[in-house]
């Protein structure tokens, strides 16, 4: 989970995901490791924003449905 990693996401304008790809466009944010990537995503933006927020590395690209797991890897329950 070293690799670079990019978040982007639409800020809440709407709920309708195509809608804000028309009135908004999305912002972006780089980070050198998966693992800062993903804290950033569960702990800064929104339930509502991440349900619209996609993180890519060169092999892969996460979504909604993988941000909790991804986080339970990196930040363990104690």
């Amino acid at each position: 989970m070293s690799e670079a990693a990019t978040v982007l996401w639409f800020p809440s304008v709407t709920t309708n995901p195509i809608a804000r790809i028309v009135i908004h466009k999305g912002e972006e944010r780089h980070f050198e490791s998966l693992e800062n990537a993903v804290r950033f995503v569960m702990k800064e933006l929104s339930e509502e924003t991440r349900l619209a927020a996609m993180i890519q590395t060169e092999r892969a690209s996460y979504d909604y449905s993988d941000f909790e797991r991804l986080y339970k890897e990196i930040c363990p329950p104690a």
